[in-house]
């Protein structure tokens, strides 16, 4: 009896430490701070939040105005400034060292804007077309 009794603890130790490792590697794989997503301005009013595994905690008549990703609340803000048109979810995530706020956002909505593309050199264009499908 005392045999199998010491088997048993002898697995179930086994078994804490492997899941023991499992959680610290999946801990140190997740990430640490918010990932600030970049999408579209026209998708914000008809953004599926679920998608990011966030839920609206609170809305307005323009839209999501809380949401929270990750047990953390981030907040929706839009700044009237000289640059382009914005909206975006951050959260304060404390002072640096001269006593100002650090934030981190979420997800940002931006319009997009139309840039010049370069061509591919001739020479990448040739080695993509050798490399097998």
């Amino acid at each position: 009896m005392t045999t199998g009794l010491r088997a048993i603890y002898k697995l179930l130790h086994e078994n804490n430490r492997l899941l023991e490792r499992i959680a610290n590697s999946l801990e140190a794989s997740a990430p640490k701070e918010a990932p600030n997503f970049q999408l579209r301005l026209e998708e914000f009013a008809t953004f599926d939040w679920a998608s990011i595994d966030a839920t609206v905690e609170r809305h307005d008549a323009q839209g999501a105005a809380i949401v929270t990703w990750k047990g953390k609340q981030f907040v929706r803000r839009s700044p009237t400034n000289k640059y382009s048109p914005v909206v975006f979810f951050s959260r304060c995530i404390g002072k640096d060292e001269q006593g100002e706020n650090q934030y981190e956002r979420l997800c940002t909505f931006k319009s997009v804007q139309q840039v010049e593309v370069e061509p591919i050199p001739e020479k990448v264009t040739r080695l993509i077309r050798s490399i097998p499908l």
